[in-house]
């Protein structure tokens, strides 16, 4: 199909969706093609009905032929800071067409009624999606101001190289690789001892949202990461073994930077971190606090740290310096603001907390 054509396909409509008449039949489109299969109806609750910012919106394909809803999109509100204020835009979200039915112009057809809808409500709108979505979302409208970079760091390259290297070979090399640093870790451990005080905790601990409301947050694009935030984003969404890394001069002081952690759910000796904030805000990155990140995920047995991060160059720095290396990018689009506009390409701070969970 020529990404020129225009045309319609009359075989569908799109119709607005209702958030509590329409759950059930949202969820059976989930099933078998998007998110944590046994927590489905977690997730819609938790995203749609309980949203703590306005009430998401929810579009809908249906097949005239048969009057069957083939397909849907949602559109989530996120409290985000952009030029220096405050804004509730909408976060794109769960895009899902049945496989007999997935060709472009539907798609396209209903991420454009989505998008129409979305704006009459939010000032901008933003979302990310994979390879394949990203077709759908470029033919609709959205734009590209910039990507959300992968960042991994090794802890043990016994594991992690057999993830790159054939059988023996990956698990030698990787032996051999862990055989050294651990001489060198030991040789080395008084000069990287940090002198910080960092332990995991499995709530919200109200000091991260005060070092956030201390620190530098710039004028770019980023989440406000109140203690409502966090808990809804990251207490009340599905996660395996998700935890908080708290990083602070010693026990009890205010908070140097905190690190949501969580085990990858298709790789279990990846730490994902699925966001982070520094008390030098959104420009300085404590590589400090970095290096604790690295011992703790080592203590707790990961072979690897993987995080998706785009940020100030300063900031990646940090991260650079502590090891970790840039393994791919997923695009960041936008609609209903022009991508130049206060250069959000370039001030930008993403994390996953941007994701729709």
């Amino acid at each position: 199909m020529e990404a020129t054509e225009t045309t319609p396909d009359d075989r569908y409509e799109t119709i607005e969706g209702h958030l509590e008449r329409d759950r059930e039949t949202v969820l059976g489109l989930w099933r078998g093609n998007i998110g944590w299969q046994d927590q489905l109806d977690r997730m819609y609750d938790v995203f749609y009905l309980n949203c703590p910012y306005e009430k998401p919106l929810l579009q809908l394909l249906r097949h005239r032929a048969s009057n069957e809803i083939v397909g849907t999109v949602g559109m989530g509100a996120r409290a985000v800071l952009w030029r220096g204020s405050e804004q509730v835009v909408g976060c794109a979200s769960h895009f899902v067409v049945r496989r007999e039915h997935r060709s472009l112009k539907p798609a396209v057809a209903l991420l454009r009624s989505l998008l129409e809808t979305s704006l009459q409500r939010f000032p901008f709108v933003y979302g990310m999606s994979n390879e394949r979505g990203g077709a759908v979302c470029k033919r609709a409208g959205l734009a590209v101001p910039t990507q959300l970079q992968r960042h991994v760091k090794p802890l043990r390259y016994r594991g992690y190289a057999t993830r790159l290297l054939p059988g023996p070979l990956g698990r030698l090399g990787g032996s051999l690789l862990d055989s050294a640093l651990a001489a060198g870790r030991q040789l080395g451990k008084p000069l990287r001892r940090t002198g910080l005080h960092a332990h995991w905790s499995d709530t919200i601990d109200p000091r991260m949202q005060q070092m956030w409301e201390r620190s530098e947050r710039g004028d770019g694009f980023s989440t406000v990461r109140t203690t409502s935030m966090l808990r809804w984003r990251f207490l009340d969404l599905p996660a395996i073994d998700r935890r908080f890394l708290l990083v602070a001069p010693a026990p009890g002081a205010p908070l140097l930077a905190w690190f949501v952690c969580e085990t990858n759910v298709r790789a279990p000796r990846f730490m994902t971190v699925t966001d982070a904030w520094f008390a030098g805000g959104a420009h300085n990155a404590d590589r400090r606090a970095i290096r604790e990140l690295g011992r703790m995920g080592y203590a707790a047995g990961y072979d690897a740290i993987e995080m998706r991060l785009t940020a100030a160059p300063a900031a990646l720095g940090a991260w650079r310096a502590e090891g970790f290396v840039t393994r791919g990018q997923q695009p960041f689009f936008v609609h209903g603001l022009d991508p130049r506009e206060g250069d959000i390409g370039t001030t930008a701070h993403i994390t996953d907390i941007e994701q729709d969970g």
